[in-house]
């Protein structure tokens, strides 16, 4: 009888820790490309498919972009706003469909493209949020900021040519680490989730992405950015 049987699977022969983004911090990624989703309700949101240590993958951040009524959603607007001045960019051209390996198990699903800030170094800052739906624990990944790759300057060291650069960086670390609980969810709840392997009925994409689009745009001709993501098991 067999004492243990080896596995080939990629999350198995991995070298080290997972690179997938599960856990309040700063990473130093490359944006791929960000994708742009509009809810039934009007709303336009920017998510994004980026790599990190090797691993591409999918943050559903939360950068509502405009409300249901058209109107400017001041913190997503904001945040995205910070990340054209740390790329170099004064406007984005709308978006254009393409084509990004982010379907079941890597299959390539049809989405509308910012190509003008595909290919960003950045270091991108996320925050883990936890709530409940019908009982069920969510998990969200927000975007909370955006830092220069080479220097980890702010947006605004970079417009007001700032010569303290990183001093921003170094004001925000102390809540690099924090994490927000919704709904009367506990930190014990959570901490019991995780172990037992984020069970079914939750999940982790932001709600752009459970919505079918208002209407479907046809902008341009279809492109695909990035190769199939790796198949991992987060811890």
């Amino acid at each position: 009888m067999s004492f243990f049987k080896a596995s080939k699977k990629a999350e198995d022969i991995k070298q080290g820790g997972s690179a997938h983004i599960n856990s309040s911090g700063v990473y130093p990624v490359n944006i791929i490309v960000p994708t742009v989703s509009v809810s039934k309700g009007g709303s336009t949101s920017v998510d994004l498919f980026v790599e990190h240590e090797g691993q591409k993958q999918m943050i559903y951040g939360n950068l509502r972009i405009t409300n249901n009524d058209g109107s400017p959603n001041k913190i997503g607007a904001k945040i995205f706003n910070q990340l054209l001045i740390i790329a170099g960019m004064d406007s984005v051209d709308d978006p254009v469909e393409a084509e990004l390996p982010i379907g079941k198990e890597g299959a390539m699903k049809t989405v509308d493209v910012l190509e003008d800030l595909a290919d960003t170094e950045v270091y991108m800052r996320i925050q883990m949020e936890y709530g409940k739906w019908n009982g069920d624990i969510k998990e969200k990944k927000v975007v909370k900021g955006f830092f220069r790759a080479e220097d980890k300057a702010t947006a605004e060291e970079i417009v007001n040519n700032s010569d303290t650069v990183g001093k921003g960086y170094a004001r925000e670390e102390k809540y690099f680490s924090n994490i927000t609980y919704k709904d009367e969810v506990t930190p014990e709840e959570v901490a019991e989730w995780i172990k037992a392997g984020r069970p079914s009925g939750t999940a982790s994409k932001s709600s752009s992405t459970d919505e079918p689009r208002k209407k479907a745009p046809a902008f341009g001709k279809k492109k695909r950015f990035g190769q199939k993501v790796e198949e991992t098991t987060e811890e």
